[in-house]
């Protein structure tokens, strides 16, 4: 009985610490989001604002796009998005094949066959 306990005692000090180690089952490798569902507030939905972008849960965050980026085609098929009277808001014109297309309160120039964005106007409507 000795012997299997000095065995199994010196089969443990060969090992590496780290194997021995054993995270929790919920921890997945992503510490900072482990350490932030763990805190306690984080299910009660205070603070949002400083661990989340645009200030709201993750998959809730609203997309911006940039120039060069393409808008989803429903945006550029749906006249309902866009802009009819650009002068109205200050904007210019749009080329032959452009149209200033409204995505919640920011406005791109998007050419409407392909969808590319032309020029990107952020938070005309707040």
């Amino acid at each position: 009985m000795k012997t299997i306990l000095i065995a199994a005692a010196a089969v443990a000090m060969a090992l590496p610490a780290s194997a021995l180690a054993r995270p929790h089952p919920d921890y997945h490798g992503d510490r900072d989001r482990y350490e932030r569902d763990h805190r306690g507030d984080h299910h009660r939905g205070k603070d949002y604002g400083k661990r989340h972008p645009h200030g709201m849960p993750p998959g809730q965050a609203k997309k911006r796009w940039s120039r060069g980026d393409h808008v989803p085609r429903a945006y550029v098929t749906e006249r309902s998005y866009y802009i009819s009277e650009p002068a109205r808001y200050r904007l210019r014109q749009p080329p032959p094949g452009y149209q200033w297309v409204r995505v919640d309160n920011d406005v791109y120039l998007a050419q409407t066959q392909t969808g590319l964005i032309a020029d990107v106007v952020l938070s005309l409507f707040n």
